[in-house]
């Protein structure tokens, strides 16, 4: 949480506080701190039993227990007097026993796309209340109908009781409706107090640039240090045993490390998040890169916003700000294809194929082809690359002994002199690089006359007709029956609990999902068999694996719907984009 957000949910809370001294508390009253025992007991949250101290709440108080424990998790946060022997409300009990399941995003998210107008509660709580009528089983009825009554002794026995049942099973599942897509978002399960907490400052995408940012911050006096994540090198502070020690350490660090407090422990959880976004009949996806932005990476958030999208999640994988494996943009080849690993793809009509992403490229002039076997590569003597303006400009001059073709809708033109020198590809053209007996090729055919077609030849049939495609893998599903092959992916990423990024078919419309993961309170991420299994059991027969970790995102309405590890966007190469100016 930021420290601007955390402020005002201060603010707010302690004007509560304020209002309610004003009153004299009945002896059977059910005060906050009889309300954080409660609550703390039912969900049977581990007792802080460290030797820091939180709270202004003296250690013989009866509730001083529950609610150092409650503050060592920042189910109170840090500053914040609680005022333990203040009546508690309804509302209040609720917003204590949703944050201490772990339920802090589904809240937030409900205040952003279903926000409720209603003063007669503080603002921040409206979402919780929101939340406790919508997920299944709903809180009891007397804290959705009179949620600023005072909590009386038979509503906490109701609470505990509704509590229990939430230990066993809670479900929130909720569908939103905009102009492109639709938007599905799940939650189950109470999830695991972390046992440790990190400040997520920054990842570095070499381990020399970590180490210098990892010693800058020691020189302060911190305990920096780096974990490698699957395509870059993360730094981060701490750790610490408790979120209090993280944020007052994160409050006192030097503005130019900007992090954020996220939790930082390796441990078992049942507690799953997972949102899913579907393009309405009619519409299909796009993607958009960064560098056709003027970028060499972007955030997701940052790319939906200029192409004006409804929507946008991740794709494929990546290194060195380049795509790994296929990437086709309204037929043109943007990124050279990855041995025998499977792709999706769609066409202009929407229609849905999955198989294997392998294509070359060749030049064709009625019956004669040339094959070209760099994509946006420098080529070697004697050889042929291609350039397309999705990848932006070029990285360096072309040689000076190669000759630049231009190509646009079939039509050839030899460049020379500054239109050689220039870097930039036309939006709408290919450029085609040749050398040495390249060049010959080339001229060969263009003595045949133009128009001089650029093919996407693909291995598997079933992609000829993509307009659209990328490369993942593994294929976890096909028509129903699991797939076997790891295609060459490591068993860490198969076998361990990850953040997932996955697109399927249910034979009808394409799935495009974002799984939580890396946060036993929010959500402990899947296996790709577990992945298969949910996919599955939500009828989907197809299922295409995607760069997940730190580059899963999903954002809808200029929101990011799911909780990113760390808490930081991650620069991307490109996305896949729904309802935008560039791609309907």
């Amino acid at each position: 949480m930021t420290l601007k957000k955390l402020a005002t949910t201060l603010c707010c809370f302690s004007t509560l506080a304020l209002f309610y001294l004003w009153g004299s508390i009945p002896a059977e009253a059910i005060t906050r701190g009889i309300m954080a025992e409660a609550i703390v007991d039912a969900l049977a949250i581990p007792r802080w039993t460290g030797e820091e101290r939180f709270s202004d709440v003296p250690e013989n108080h009866p509730a001083f227990s529950a609610i150092e424990t409650a503050r060592s998790y920042g189910i109170i946060y840090p500053g914040e007097r609680f005022h333990p022997d203040l009546e508690a409300t309804r509302i209040e009990a609720l917003y204590f026993a949703f944050k201490a399941m772990g339920w802090s995003h589904e809240a937030s998210l409900m205040g952003k796309l279903n926000f409720e107008e209603n003063n007669e509660i503080p603002e921040y709580m409206v979402s919780y209340l929101s939340l406790g009528k919508t997920c299944v089983p709903s809180a009891p009825q007397k804290f959705l109908t009179e949620p600023k009554g005072n909590l009386t002794d038979d509503d906490l026995k109701s609470l505990v009781d509704w509590l229990l049942q939430c230990r066993q099973s809670i479900v929130w599942d909720e569908i939103f409706h905009g102009k492109y897509t639709s938007l599905r978002i799940h939650r189950e399960k109470i999830g695991t107090p972390p046992r440790s907490w990190a400040i997520f400052v920054k990842e570095a995408p070499d381990k020399n640039s970590a180490l210098l940012l990892q010693e800058k911050i020691s020189l302060q006096g911190l305990p920096a240090f780096i974990a490698n994540t699957e395509c870059a090198f993360a730094v981060f502070v701490g750790p610490y045993s408790n979120y209090v020690k993280a944020w007052e350490t994160l409050s006192a660090m030097p503005s130019e490390f900007v992090g954020n407090v996220v939790p930082y422990s390796e441990q078992g959880s049942n507690a799953l998040f997972w949102a899913a976004i579907c393009s309405i009949d009619g519409y299909y996806p796009s993607i958009i890169t960064a560098p056709s932005q003027g970028r060499s990476l972007a955030s997701l958030s940052n790319i939906a916003k200029k192409a004006k999208a409804e929507g946008g999640i991740n794709g494929g994988f990546f290194a060195s700000k380049k795509p790994i494996g296929t990437l086709l943009i309204d037929g043109e080849p943007v990124s050279p294809s990855y041995t025998s690993r499977s792709a999706i793809g769609w066409s202009d009509k929407g229609e849905a194929f999955f198989g294997n992403g392998e294509f070359r490229i060749v030049l064709r002039k009625e019956n004669w082809i040339a094959p070209v076997p760099l994509l946006n590569t420098m080529p070697p003597q004697n050889s042929l690359a291609l350039f397309s303006s999705e990848a932006g400009p070029l990285a360096r001059p072309l040689p000076q002994d190669s000759q630049a073709f231009l190509l646009t809708n079939g039509h050839v033109s030899e460049l020379n002199g500054i239109s050689k020198a220039k870097r930039i590809v036309p939006s709408g053209s290919l450029l085609l690089a040749a050398r040495g007996t390249g060049i010959q090729v080339v001229r060969s055919l263009l003595e045949k006359g133009n128009p001089l077609s650029v093919e996407v030849e693909w291995r598997d049939p079933v992609m000829q007709k993509s307009k659209f495609a990328l490369q993942g893998g593994p294929m976890l599903l096909k028509d129903g029956e699991l797939q076997s092959k790891n295609e060459g992916f490591s068993v860490n990423l198969r076998n361990q609990k990850h953040p997932r990024t996955l697109v399927g078919s249910n034979g009808k419309k394409l799935w495009w999902v974002v799984i939580d993961g890396r946060d036993p309170w929010h959500s402990n991420g899947v296996t790709l068999m577990e992945a298969a299994r949910l996919a599955d059991n939500l009828g989907i027969s197809t299922l295409l694996n995607l760069d997940g970790g730190g580059s899963s995102e999903l954002i809808w309405k200029d929101y990011i719907i799911n909780s990113i590890p760390g808490g930081k966007e991650r620069p991307l190469p490109y996305g896949i984009f729904f309802g935008s100016e560039e791609g309907e």
